[in-house]
């Protein structure tokens, strides 16, 4: 499809994982997690899709999706302080000059409700405004005004300006982590976010889900 052209698409994979053991491919329904992500990317040709994954059976499911494995991710690279665009960098100069294009497009595993069309959109709105990177939000589900921490068993806002009427608020996003994507000239100073040229696309919440522990896993199964 002449609208991926440009666009690599990556999906980060690490073999292990703090928050639910061994998540990437964890059974949802009759599914690995991971497979959510292979599935929604398969109309995408298979030289402009590549797995990162230290784990031999990620790279056996992405096998059966069509999804690049060429890549040798590292055991230095693979570890848990391991950072993405760490990783990143040394997947830019494995392809360097193999595939031509212009963006990557991440997209990690553990945001399985992110649709075919979330990426489609996505793509389409960092062309139509000629930004340098986009990344996917969805409205907050708690307001941050009411977010708290607790530090020597005292309760502290997160917000020192709190506002005590719900109608004043503004209207807060997160970053709810499906998809980013972003120009692969800003490798260069090892950045994925342009300060300049960035746009975001909003997902809905129920679409924003992303797997961190045991709560969210059964979250997302409910409604899988």
């Amino acid at each position: 499809m002449k609208l991926f052209n440009n666009f690599i698409f990556i999906i980060p994979a690490r073999k292990g994982s703090k928050g639910v053991k061994k998540k990437n491919i964890v059974k949802i329904k009759n599914k690995k997690l991971i497979e959510y992500t292979f599935e929604t990317i398969k109309k995408i040709p298979n030289e402009r899709k590549y797995v990162l994954s230290d784990c031999r059976l990620v790279k056996q499911i992405a096998k059966k999706y069509n999804v690049n494995t060429t890549y040798i991710r590292t055991k230095k690279l693979s570890k848990d302080n391991t950072k993405l665009i760490d990783n990143l960098c040394h997947f830019e100069k494995f392809i360097k000059n193999k595939v031509k294009f212009k963006y990557y497009v991440v997209l990690q595993p553990t945001s399985p409700l992110r649709t075919y069309k979330d990426i489609e959109n996505s793509i389409k709105k960092i062309l139509e405004t000629k930004s340098e990177s986009l990344y996917s939000i969805s409205r907050s589900l708690e307001h941050p005004n009411e977010t708290i921490f607790i530090k020597n068993n005292k309760i502290n806002y997160f917000l020192k300006n709190k506002i005590s009427l719900r109608q004043n608020y503004k209207s807060s996003y997160f970053i709810n982590g499906a998809i980013y994507i972003f120009n692969k000239k800003l490798l260069r100073n090892k950045k994925m976010i342009s300060i300049k040229f960035h746009t975001v696309y909003e997902m809905p919440k129920k679409r924003s889900l992303d797997l961190d522990d045991y709560q969210d896993l059964d979250l997302i199964k409910k409604i899988i």
